[in-house]
């Protein structure tokens, strides 16, 4: 009797061994997808002030001060008839200033503690897929 555990493995081999197949015909065909590649990582600075004015305020100011990274990258597409391609938008920012009880502006997220987040990040993939002059863009971000 085989394992479970070999034929899973048996499995997992099969299916990267026809993945890899399946994916030779693209890489021969990827000099438009690498060639026409785009990127740019962009910096930010971020700053939020706000003064409490009224009376009955709870306190004085709220300010928080973040730099930001995005990065943006759109790949071209593969060669042939129908093209294929992903565009990748990584964010993060990093607090700089937001404690000492000056925090909850929005700018930045609250962690578990309900403290702002000293820092945060997400990633967002769009596949896309060319026919002619017909694009089609499936995924978070195009």
């Amino acid at each position: 009797m085989i394992s479970r555990d070999l034929l899973s493995m048996a499995r997992s081999g099969a299916s990267l061994t026809l993945g890899t197949l399946l994916a030779l015909p693209l890489a021969a065909d990827a000099a438009g997808f690498f060639e026409d590649s785009k990127g740019t990582l962009t910096f930010r600075n971020f700053f939020i002030n706000r003064d409490f004015k009224r009376d009955n305020a709870t306190r004085s100011k709220a300010e928080e001060w973040t730099q930001n990274f995005i990065l943006d990258v759109k790949s071209g597409y593969t060669q042939g008839p129908l093209g294929f391609g992903v565009d990748v938008l990584g964010l993060y920012a990093q607090k700089l200033d937001g404690g000492k009880g000056t925090g909850g502006t929005a700018l930045l997220p609250l962690d578990h503690d309900g403290k702002p987040a000293d820092h945060f990040g997400r990633i967002a993939v769009a596949g896309k897929m060319k026919f002619s002059e017909t694009e089609l863009r499936v995924g978070e971000w195009y």
